[in-house]
């Protein structure tokens, strides 16, 4: 499980270990980056982890030697997603290697740099390095094994024993959308939760991003407004994040409240997808948090088992005839009328349970705070 905890530097002192270790891991990604450019250029041997390790050591005195191979460890998984990638897509090869230079990254420490004593958590930085100390709010769910130090946030990674459940009362067929942000049936009723407010949320953090990145870029470098609207932008996208994550947890309670001790079965998030529609449809559909919603659901109901789900908004659950239908579902064959979510969610269900019907009572639920 993944605790996140917000925390930024109170002191200078914080604040000169906090930027100088984030300053050395963007340094390493780089230098590996156009270091691996420049490899496969010449058509050279790619160099082992081992000898990876052995280059950087000594060369990133901001960091510790953990953290150090834990950058190189992810450098070189990136590595091979991306060539997995680019040999299953064939000739379209559209993964890219990594090549974007960047300024500032994310500080990965294992357990051995993680010490966590008394509700304080202790981050090492190599000799000579003061370590950083963070006050935990809570106890840790299970054991500490990994922390990863971002601007405004600790993601710790804890290892929590299993334990014996009670077995499901049922399955839950759902279907992950963006107008519709979960439709979910048990086969006798259907809940569908609104996807307006999170797909608003989205928009509106796209454009203001956008805006402030253009205004970053015309700004003079190292100047007090390049800086201002710096921290203007890390602003809007920690609190659109809160937002956003305030939204799926509601909605995702609404289904586990609706269907309790329920199993899931969901969809493969449909990201790929983005690849064969227009812009802005591409757009929606990539910036859908499909798996923040899958791992919510996993942890508040029963687990989540992920299916594929090929034109299960398409085909009628009475004929097995397939056509394009918006917002209603109407066979053209057999007459079935029903909410096209209610379709998917109801196909989704039949991979697990194929006597499914398709539910009669339809709910619809919005995401939204109660006063």
């Amino acid at each position: 499980r993944v605790v996140e905890v917000r925390w930024l530097p109170r002191t200078d002192a914080e604040w000169a270990t906090f930027t100088a270790a984030r300053l050395d891991a963007a340094r390493l990604w780089n230098a590996m980056s156009a270091l691996h450019a420049r490899i496969r250029r010449l058509r050279w041997k790619w160099p082992s982890r081992k000898r990876w390790d052995a280059w950087a050591r000594g060369r990133f005195p901001a960091l510790s030697a953990q953290s150090v191979q834990q950058t190189v460890a992810q450098f070189v998984e990136t590595l091979d997603a991306t060539t997995k990638a680019r040999k299953t897509a064939g000739d379209e090869k559209t993964a890219r290697y990594p090549w974007r230079q960047t300024r500032y990254r994310d500080v990965t420490y294992t357990n051995q740099d993680a010490v966590l004593r008394d509700g304080v958590l202790r981050l090492s930085h190599g000799r000579g390095n003061a370590p950083l100390r963070i006050t935990l709010p809570r106890p840790l769910p299970g054991r500490l094994m990994e922390v990863a130090l971002a601007y405004g946030v600790v993601r710790i990674v804890c290892e929590v024993p299993s334990r014996e459940e009670p077995a499901a009362l049922g399955i839950v067929g759902v279907d992950l959308g963006v107008n519709t942000l979960l439709a979910s049936t048990d086969g006798e009723r259907a809940v569908l939760v609104s996807g307006r407010e999170a797909k608003a949320i989205v928009q509106y953090r796209n454009k203001a991003s956008a805006a402030l990145s253009s205004r970053i870029d015309r700004a003079k470098r190292g100047s007090k407004h390049r800086k201002r609207l710096a921290r203007a932008k890390y602003r809007m996208l920690d609190r659109s994040a809160r937002q956003l994550r305030d939204v799926l947890h509601k909605a995702t309670r609404r289904v586990a409240d609706a269907f309790p001790a329920h199993r899931v079965v969901v969809g493969k998030p449909f990201n790929e997808a983005a690849e064969r529609v227009g812009r802005k449809q591409a757009q929606q559909v990539s910036s859908a948090s499909n798996r923040v919603l899958i791992a919510m659901l996993a942890y508040k109901m029963f687990g989540a088992t992920e299916v594929p789900e090929p034109y299960s908004s398409q085909t009628c659950p009475g004929c097995g005839c397939r056509q394009r239908c918006r917002r209603v579902y109407k066979c053209r064959q057999c007459g079935l009328t029903a909410a096209r979510d209610v379709i998917g969610c109801t196909n989704i269900r039949r991979i697990a349970a194929p006597d499914t019907p398709v539910p009669t009572r339809v709910e619809w639920a919005r995401p939204l705070r109660k006063y």
